[in-house]
């Protein structure tokens, strides 16, 4: 798919990316943090079952509601920095390299509506749908869903947050 810039004067002709490698590039990157992420959610809550003799045969009651009480906190605290973390790597990604680590693999990047590459303020705008989609509870995969199927009924193929920073993503 291209786009010809019909309404910005001087747009050049982009080679938009078709949403399978958007989505590709997505589920690689989502697999790099859930193995990342999953390892040390892992860890812990092995480690607080252990610790409260939860893996023995017969744990007591009490037992298993010290380990819930601690892992909530844990796992609270746990998705803010894992969301934190994503969308900093996002935003930098976006920003020095204009692809991720599955951009790269997909062979697919983000540059700005004019062509050039992806800026730090635009990385920032576009990454501001992250933050909304892994904190906020239930409504977020709302916006996350949003976010990632928009470019299929877009007339421009861009997601909300391409929307919001005026990016593509285009073939490299």
């Amino acid at each position: 798919m291209s786009l010809a810039g019909s309404a910005e004067p001087a747009t050049p002709t982009l080679e938009i990316s078709p949403w399978s490698r958007r989505f590709g590039a997505w589920a690689i990157d989502f697999a790099i943090f859930a193995a990342i992420f999953g390892a040390f959610g892992a860890y812990k809550a092995l480690t607080e079952l252990d610790a409260q003799g939860l893996l023995t045969e017969n744990p007591d009651q009490a037992a298993i509601e010290r380990a819930i009480n601690d892992l909530t906190g844990y796992f609270f605290i746990f998705g803010l920095v894992a969301t934190l973390v994503t969308t900093a790597y996002f935003i930098v990604m976006h920003a020095a390299a204009g692809k991720t680590f599955g951009k790269m693999i997909c062979g697919i990047k983000v540059v700005k509506q004019d062509g050039s590459p992806c800026d730090w303020a635009a990385a920032g705008r576009r990454a501001v749908v992250y933050p909304l989609a892994g904190g906020v509870p239930y409504v977020g995969t709302l916006i996350a869903l949003l976010n990632g199927f928009w470019p299929l009924w877009d007339g421009k193929h861009q997601s909300l947050g391409d929307k919001l920073a005026g990016t593509y993503v285009v073939k490299k």
